[in-house]
């Protein structure tokens, strides 16, 4: 990785400091009286601060059997006489010549041939393959594993890793991605083939272009991602500090906030805004998720993306910006910190998201969105937001009338039981349900069949469905005619009996105790 440049510029940096501090001590600051002493005491305090800021890196390598103080030092150093400055860092003998037992040396990592400086593989999310240089076969990636010159690491759908280099910079390799490790002095850089790389000091060589990020006093620590995409054009998208992007023989100066793209046998394009963020509001309260996030432009002359997560979470003001927004970046995690990703996905923004329809089981999870444009610039991602998943069914019941119950009236009542505080229609019309979760309503038949649907809706937009056949009918399955009774009762103790079979009415009279 890139990092020699860096490093003699803060030893320059350095150096002037250390100058000036000595000049300061012994003009300044002799403790010839009280303020004198309170000032040398102010000094020492910031010398060791400044010493700790740019304290040496250091790589352990491990003696081997027979070896040296003097060869480990013609072996690793760049400048074998420099063999001393190893003592500093480890409890060993001074003789350079005596045999060293095995163990862990630790040297600075300037001392190293660059060649033989190591990264070191730090988390690995998923499916992460590593390659030596020499070697043909890819092996699983595991943390603490070493990286060396040439060495290759790419990581699968869906995962990401995390790279510490020889001096102690991460970067963050993203899906689908393949890096060579590469910290020669000649090329100083780390070679992105494919995928993306989001770092910060180390400098980052693509099929079409070279990022260096910019190391000033006057501009803070840069933070920026790099993409190659598939046809080989690199995006790169700064979200802090400053990095300069060369190709064909010209160089931009691409600032925070801004992103550019370095198309195949092209200069890089001038820089441009990078996607707007979502802000999401403070007092929203954490809801569960039952629709969906709903990340689809409305209406791009009128308010341009919502999110929707079980209601309306955001809804930006129009913006020339917004009008490049072609995707959404979406993740979803078990944990707040996004190590334990359970999904991770970019979509077109016109496409909404059901979470239901992600394999993932029910439980508490979080997630955030970002927005990218139409070169693949991608802005910066949301806060995360703590969701509920709830693929559970409401509980629902038809307890009258029984599945095939045929009647000669119109109307007939249905009464059941749902979830408490679901919402229940019947054919699409709603009911009141009680506090025991109980309902009754009446429901108009039409002659023939009557399909009656009940529908349960929980507060996470999950929906139970019962469904019923009744007959509306004056005649029986064969045949058998239906009949109605009716029975009337006369003051002279004569009963009146009226049977309508079919369309004849057939009176009986019976009397009683005579």
């Amino acid at each position: 990785m890139r990092i020699t440049a860096i490093k003699n510029y803060q030893l320059k940096i350095k150096n002037v400091m250390l100058n000036l501090f000595q000049h300061l001590y012994q003009h300044l600051f002799r403790p010839r009286n009280k303020f004198g002493v309170t000032l040398c005491v102010i000094f020492h305090f910031s010398f060791f601060i400044f010493n700790c800021l740019y304290s040496q890196q250091l790589q352990e390598i491990e003696v081997k059997s027979g070896d040296t103080l003097w060869s480990v030092a013609n072996y690793y150093l760049k400048e074998p006489s420099r063999w001393p400055e190893i003592l500093k860092f480890n409890n060993i003998t001074a003789d350079p010549n005596n045999v060293l037992p095995g163990m862990k040396l630790k040297i600075p990592v300037l001392l190293i041939r660059e060649q033989l400086r190591s990264s070191t593989v730090i988390s690995v999310t998923r499916e992460v393959k590593m390659r030596r240089q020499a070697e043909m076969d890819w092996t699983d990636a595991k943390s603490n594993t070493k990286l060396y010159n040439k060495d290759g690491i790419r990581t699968l759908e869906s995962s990401y890793t995390e790279i510490k280099s020889p001096s102690g910079n991460l970067m963050t390799i993203g899906p689908s991605s393949l890096v060579i490790i590469q910290p020669e002095e000649k090329s100083e850089e780390t070679r992105l083939l494919s995928g993306e790389i989001r770092t910060s000091n180390i400098p980052i060589r693509t099929p079409t272009a070279f990022v260096m990020p910019k190391i000033t006093p006057q501009t803070p620590v840069a933070d920026y991602k790099t993409k190659v995409k598939e046809d080989q054009s690199t995006v790169v998208a700064v979200y802090k500090g400053a990095v300069d992007v060369s190709a064909k023989n010209k160089t931009i100066m691409v600032p925070e906030g801004f992103s550019t793209e370095v198309k195949i046998n092209l200069p890089p394009m001038e820089p441009k805004k990078l996607p707007p963020n979502i802000d999401f509001p403070a007092d929203l309260v954490e809801p569960k998720i039952g629709s969906q996030i709903n990340t689809q432009i409305k209406d791009v002359k009128q308010d341009i993306g919502e999110i929707n997560i079980g209601g309306q979470l955001s809804k930006s003001a129009s913006s020339s910006s917004w009008l490049d927004i072609t995707h959404y970046h979406i993740q979803i995690a078990k944990d707040k910190n996004f190590i334990n990703m359970v999904y991770d996905e970019i979509k077109p923004i016109y496409e909404k998201f059901d979470v239901k329809e992600v394999n993932i089981s029910e439980g508490k999870y979080f997630w955030r969105v970002a927005y990218l444009d139409s070169s693949g610039a991608e802005g910066i991602i949301s806060s995360s937001k703590e969701i509920f998943l709830d693929k559970t069914l409401p509980a629902l019941k038809i307890d009258e009338p029984a599945d095939g119950t045929k009647f000669a009236d119109k109307t007939i009542k249905i009464k059941g039981i749902a979830e408490v505080k679901s919402l229940v229609d019947i054919n699409g019309d709603y009911v009141t349900i009680d506090p025991d979760g109980k309902f009754t309503s009446d429901v108009s038949l039409i002659p023939g069949e009557n399909i009656i649907k009940v529908n349960s809706k929980d507060s996470s937009g999950n929906i139970s469905t019962v469904s019923i056949k009744v007959y509306q009918t004056t005649k029986t399955e064969g045949g058998i005619t239906q009949k109605k009774k009716s029975f009337f009762s006369t003051p002279l103790g004569i009963v009146i009996s009226v049977i309508t079979v079919g369309g004849l009415i057939v009176v009986t009279v019976i009397t009683i105790g005579g």
